[in-house]
C-alpha cells in the first residue's frame, strides 16, 4: 500500500508539471494576432532586416546559392541581419510537369536551417525574371513555356537585361500564363509547386512567410503601363485564387505579395485592388521593390532619383493603407557601389524604412558587385547596412531610428508585460568602439542585459501598457 501511495504522487507530480510545462507552452503560442505588424511565436513585434540569398541562384545547375554556413554566421552576429529572403525556383521544384524533385527541397531545407538555427527568420520567394531560363532568366520550367511557336530575339551585349521583357517569346508566355481559362494547367501547377513548398516548411517556425511571385509581369505592355488593367484583373485575380488554396496547406505564414515591378519600383502607383486572405485574422504583406531609375541604372543618386523615393514612400503609404495597414516588406532595394551618391542613398533609404516600421532585404548576397560582401571579404557597402535596431519588441512600437552619423538610436513602444520574452535590439560594436550608453524613460521597474556573443540588449519591462523610450548614444 505504500509503495502504491508514492507511485500515485509520483503520477500526479508528473501530470502537474506536465500541465505546468503545457500551460506555459500555450502562453508562448497564445497571443494577440495584430494584422499590420509582424509577430514572433511569442507575440513580439519583429522588425525584420537582411538580405537576399542570392542573385547567383538564378543561374547556377542545381538553383542553389554560393553561401556556406560560415556566411550565414557572420551575416548574423557581425551584422545582426536577422531575416533572409531566400530564392527558390519553380523549374527545381517542378522540372518535369508533374514531377517534383524532392532532392532540391532537401537542399533548400539545409540551407533553411543554417538561417533558423540562429534564429533568423526566413522569406521563401518563388524567383523569376523574363519568365524562364529559357529566355536567359529564370523562373519557369520549360515545359510550361507556351510561345505559341515564337522564337527568342538576341539584343545587344549593352542592352538592360530586362528589355528581354518586350521579346514576342517571353510576352506571349506571360499571356498564356494570365489566360487562366485557357491554360488552367500553368496557374494550378505553379500553386501546386507552392504547395509542395509549403508541405516542407510549414511547421518550421522561422519560416516566417511565402513572397508568391517575383516582380509578377503581366507580358501585355498596354495592360501594364497604359490601361493598368493587367494589376486590377490579372494579378489581382491570380491572387485571389492563389491564397485560399494555399490556406489549405499552410494557414499561419504571412504570404507577401508584390505589385508589377515597373514602373511601381521607380516610385509610381499601383493599380493593384486589395487583395483578401482566408484566413480570420489576415496574415499578408505587401512586398514591393524599391529602385530609383538612375540609381538602378548606374547614373547615381541623382535628383530625379531622390524625387522618385519620395514618390515611392508616398505611393507605397497609400497602398499599404489600401491593403487594411499590413505589414511592408521591401523584398529589393540597392545599387553599385560605384554610384556616385551610394552612401547617400542608402542613408535616406534606411531612414525611410525605420520611419514607416517597414522590413527590407538588401540585392543582394553575393560576390562583389552591389553585395556588401565578396565571399569572404567584407566590402565597404556592408557598414552602411550595419545598424542599431529592435529585432523583436514586447509590445508595440510607436517610432524607432537610427542615425548613422551621430551614432544615436530612439524608439518609443507599449510595453506588454504579457509577453513572456524580452525586447531585444541589436547594437554593433563596430558601430561603437568605445562603448555606448542606454537611457530609459517611461519606467524604473525593468531589468537589462547584454550579451556580448550576439551584440544584443534585452530589456524586461513588468509594468504594463508603459509608454517606454530608449534611447542608445555614444559612450
Amino acid at each position: 500500500m505504500k509503495k502504491l501511495y508514492i507511485l500515485l504522487l509520483i503520477s500526479v507530480s508528473v501530470l502537474l508539471s506536465c500541465k505546468k510545462e503545457g500551460d506555459r507552452q500555450r502562453t508562448n503560442y497564445s497571443y494577440q494576432e495584430y494584422p499590420s505588424i509582424i509577430q514572433d511565436r511569442f507575440g513580439r513585434q519583429l522588425i525584420l532586416h537582411g538580405l537576399n540569398t542570392s542573385s547567383s541562384a538564378k543561374s547556377h545547375p542545381e538553383r542553389l546559392p554560393w553561401i556556406e554556413e560560415r556566411h550565414v554566421e557572420r551575416e548574423a552576429k557581425e551584422y545582426g541581419f536577422n531575416f533572409v529572403r531566400y530564392l527558390i525556383f519553380w523549374d527545381a521544384i517542378e522540372p518535369q510537369k508533374d514531377v517534383f524533385d524532392e532532392a532540391y527541397l532537401d537542399k533548400v531545407e539545409q540551407r533553411v536551417n543554417w538561417y533558423a538555427s540562429r534564429g533568423m527568420y526566413v522569406m521563401l520567394d518563388m524567383h523569376q525574371d523574363l519568365y524562364s531560363l529559357k529566355f536567359g532568366g529564370d523562373g519557369a520550367p520549360e515545359w510550361a513555356c507556351r510561345t505559341n511557336g515564337m522564337a527568342p530575339i538576341s539584343l545587344p551585349g549593352e542592352t538592360p537585361w530586362w528589355l528581354k521583357n518586350i521579346d514576342p517569346a517571353v510576352i506571349t508566355c506571360w499571356v498564356n500564363f494570365w489566360a487562366y481559362t485557357d491554360h488552367k494547367d500553368l496557374q494550378d501547377h505553379y500553386i501546386l509547386a507552392w504547395k509542395k513548398v509549403m508541405q516542407r516548411f510549414k511547421n518550421n517556425p522561422y519560416v516566417i512567410g511565402y513572397d508568391l511571385m517575383n516582380e509578377p509581369w503581366g507580358g501585355d505592355l498596354i495592360k501594364v503601363f497604359i490601361t493598368g488593367e493587367f494589376e486590377r484583373n490579372q494579378l489581382s485575380a491570380f491572387y485571389n485564387r492563389m491564397i485560399p488554396q494555399l490556406r489549405t496547406v499552410d494557414n499561419q505564414k504571412h504570404f507577401f505579395f508584390e505589385p508589377t515591378p515597373a514602373p511601381v519600383t521607380f516610385g509610381a502607383p499601383s493599380n493593384l485592388p486589395k487583395i483578401s486572405d482566408s484566413r480570420s485574422v489576415t496574415k499578408l504583406g505587401y512586398a514591393p521593390h524599391c529602385y530609383p531609375y538612375d540609381t538602378h541604372e548606374g547614373g547615381g543618386y541623382t535628383a530625379s532619383s531622390k524625387q522618385q523615393l519620395k514618390d515611392w514612400e508616398r505611393e507605397r503609404k497609400k497602398d499599404v493603407a489600401l491593403h487594411g495597414g499590413i505589414p511592408l516588406v521591401c523584398g529589393e532595394f540597392g545599387l553599385s557601389p560605384t554610384n556616385a551618391g551610394y552612401e547617400e542613398y542608402l542613408r535616406d533609404v534606411n531612414a525611410m524604412f525605420d520611419r514607416n516600421q517597414w522590413h527590407w532585404t538588401y540585392w543582394s548576397n553575393d560576390r562583389g558587385g552591389w553585395s556588401p560582401f565578396d565571399g569572404d571579404q567584407v566590402l565597404p557597402l556592408a557598414q552602411h547596412l550595419l545598424r542599431v535596431f529592435p529585432h523583436a519588441t514586447a509590445g508595440k512600437i510607436n517610432t524607432f531610428s537610427f542615425d548613422p552619423a551621430t551614432k544615436v538610436f530612439n524608439m518609443n513602444y507599449v510595453n506588454n508585460a504579457s509577453v513572456p520574452m524580452p525586447t531585444e535590439i541589436f547594437i554593433p560594436r563596430q558601430l561603437y568602439p568605445g562603448g555606448w550608453k542606454l537611457n530609459i524613460s517611461g519606467t524604473s521597474d525593468y531589468t537589462q542585459t547584454f550579451d556580448e556573443a550576439t551584440q544584443i540588449l534585452k530589456i524586461r519591462a513588468t509594468e504594463d501598457n508603459a509608454s517606454i523610450s530608449v534611447e542608445i548614444v555614444a559612450d
